[in-house]
């Protein structure tokens, strides 16, 4: 522009037209700092500038941002804004979100404001989240609706992309509902398969050594399916003899799974609808018999030894699940040994056979709590507002943070061959795992299922198979996804 001749080379004064005086300010500082500060206030303005100025890099990192930044208030207008600046990659990933979380962002009304296009392509998807296609049903209705079409073909297109063969007996009275015309519209012209959210269930999660498969179980129905483990080949690595649990793990109240090793400073996210595991940041520290923990956006592990020099750490990592980053915040009070982490009331806490502490993140500071005062502690896990911990063997006892005292639960069935006992609480309910080592190699895990009405525990089932890890986690996935056990 400025030595190629053409008119602006010859001009004192020099107008760029498309970029805003903010944004110019952080592209002339990336240029002569290779620093760039992107706010949800500028990205996209910052986007557009950098876009029309052909910067790759800030384009990426802006592209980036808006995709570790998605929630159900701001997925259609970054898709939306994705498509008209032709980003695949940023409106595959708005795109993704808004399928796994159809049902909510439907509630929110934004979808009513995508035009036909990219509504038709939303729910074209066979990765939708919904049980049944009375939902997609639903939302077609409310977009024709929302947007008065005048033309009939268009409502045709959009009804079109409901899968009407997938409609079953008991949906008689909603279709019945319908006017003749919208049925008439909607005779499908093929037979598209089930939504993947069809398929969705709870399942118990098991997690072994680092390349083993990843058991999925449902209690219930006593299906058994196979997630694949991380890419990374760990097996080889300086820890390697450090425990059968190398791998600690947590799921969120959105159904995100996180994992981290022992053997490693690696830390991964899980992505149901590929059965992968995508990388994230590197951890700061490395340390064995952590804990991980969930609450508000951030992953936190803590607890464990310096894998080194065995020394224990008190140091608390925190990972923000918007900047992909890592920082350090308030750390232990005590060093612990083996202990548990649940999150409740927002608040996370930390229990142990002889302290429990409480962190409030607003105020970054740890506090005292009821001491559990117990010779073991086996694993903790939060039901109906209470963290319950299994104890000495066949000791459970509940603790009320309103009320700041334990209480004893009903006793746990006694194996005396099991290797491990654990509570988790799963679709709402609390179950106990207790895992045996059979002859021939063979692991058996009974599940219990706890009565809080008669204070009691009852046996649902039991799975028999050659492996499973110990560390378990209940979390929602796809089973359509996995691999079915042998």
């Amino acid at each position: 522009m400025f030595t190629g001749g053409l008119n602006e080379s010859m001009q004192e004064r020099v107008v760029i037209r498309g970029v805003d005086a903010e944004s110019m300010s952080v592209i002339i500082d990336y240029c002569y700092t290779g620093r760039v500060t992107i706010t949800e206030g500028n990205v996209q303005r910052l986007y557009a500038a950098a876009n029309m100025l052909q910067l790759e890099y800030i384009r990426r990192a802006c592209s980036g941002f808006m995709t570790r930044r998605l929630d159900v208030c701001n997925c259609v207008d970054i898709m939306k804004f994705a498509d008209t600046f032709d980003n695949h990659e940023l409106k595959e990933n708005a795109q993704a979100f808004i399928a796994r979380n159809f049902n909510q962002v439907c509630h929110g009304g934004d979808l009513w404001e995508l035009d036909l296009k990219l509504f038709k392509d939303l729910l074209g998807l066979n990765t939708l989240d919904v049980d049944c296609e009375r939902k997609v049903c639903s939302a077609a209705l409310q977009w024709i609706e929302a947007n008065a079409l005048q033309k009939q073909e268009e409502a045709l297109q959009v009804l079109r992309c409901v899968r009407w063969n997938l409609f079953t007996e008991k949906d008689k009275p909603y279709l019945e509902g319908l006017t003749a015309d919208s049925c008439k519209l909607s005779t499908p012209l093929s037979l598209p398969k089930q939504r993947i959210g069809a398929s969705a269930k709870d399942m118990f999660l098991f997690f072994g050594l680092p390349n083993d498969n990843i058991m999925c179980c449902d209690p219930y129905s006593k299906e058994l399916y196979f997630m694949a483990p991380p890419l990374q080949d760990l097996s080889s690595q300086y820890y390697k003899s450090s425990t059968m649990e190398s791998l600690i793990t947590c799921a969120t109240p959105d159904n995100h799974l996180f994992l981290a090793s022992h053997l490693s400073k690696h830390f991964w996210l899980y992505n149901p609808i590929l059965n992968s595991w995508q990388e994230l940041a590197e951890r700061p520290l490395g340390r064995i018999h952590s804990a991980m923990g969930y609450l508000g956006g951030h992953v936190y592990i803590l607890g464990g030894r310096n894998p080194v020099t065995d020394a224990k750490l008190k140091e608390v990592e925190c990972y923000s699940v918007q900047r992909n980053q890592w920082t350090l915040v308030a750390p232990l009070p005590h060093s612990l040994g083996k202990m548990q982490v649940v999150v409740l009331n927002d608040l996370l806490y930390v229990v142990s056979r002889r302290r429990m502490l409480c962190y409030d993140p607003k105020k970054n500071r740890w506090r005292h709590c009821g001491s559990l005062r117990r010779d073991k502690l086996h694993k903790a896990c939060v039901f109906q507002d209470q963290i319950v911990c299994v104890c000495d063997i066949p000791v459970v006892k509940a603790y009320s943070p309103s009320r700041g005292e334990w209480k004893r639960l009903g006793d746990i069935p006694i194996d005396s061959h099991a290797l491990n006992y654990q509570v988790i609480q799963h679709s709402g309910k609390l179950h106990l795992l207790t895992q045996t080592l059979l002859q021939h190699n063979k692991n058996r895990v009974l599940v219990h299922q706890y009565d809080p009405g008669r204070d009691a525990w009852k046996s649902i089932m039991a799975v028999y198979v050659s492996t499973l890890g110990p560390v378990c986690v209940s979390t929602r996935v796809y089973p359509v996804c996995l691999t079915p056990a042998p």
